[in-house]
């Protein structure tokens, strides 16, 4: 069920025009990976809206779920964002990871207890990613 309607996007993709595996010409290739992304994603812990496979990172937002290899991550942080409406304060908490291209992604979490553990297992699991971020605009 799952792997039909599954669209991978790769957040390590800096070509606009080809999003992933979705846009590119169905090959042999694609569909081997597209395969492997289904078997990790389905058999990784699930924290929210992430997904922490064997290899891959992933976050699933309706039907995209976006992925990046951890070896591809350098930096995570939590962002938490709050306002107002009338008399009610909102807050919403974005995990922030940076990849080796430089490209920062805001993922949407809906929990900060999920963002916070999956920042500790990232933290824990993966030496190479820098966890944090200092008051200074700089990552630690």
């Amino acid at each position: 069920m799952w792997g039909i309607h599954m669209k991978f996007v790769s957040m390590t993709d800096t070509d606009k025009k080809n999003k992933g595996l979705n846009n590119a010409k169905e090959t042999a290739d694609t569909a081997k990976i597209k395969e492997a992304l289904s078997v990790e994603f389905k058999s990784a812990r699930r924290l929210g809206e992430v997904r922490m496979g064997e290899t891959h990172f992933f976050y699933r937002y309706f039907i995209k779920i976006r992925y990046a290899a951890y070896e591809e991550i350098t930096k995570a942080y939590l962002r938490e964002e709050s306002g107002e409406s009338g008399e009610f304060l909102l807050k919403e908490y974005y995990l922030m990871l940076e990849t080796k291209s430089g490209i920062m992604h805001k993922l949407r979490m809906e929990r900060e207890e999920y963002a916070r553990e999956t920042l500790k297992r990232l933290e824990n699991g993966y030496s190479h990613i820098v966890v944090g971020f200092d008051r200074l605009g700089q990552s630690k």
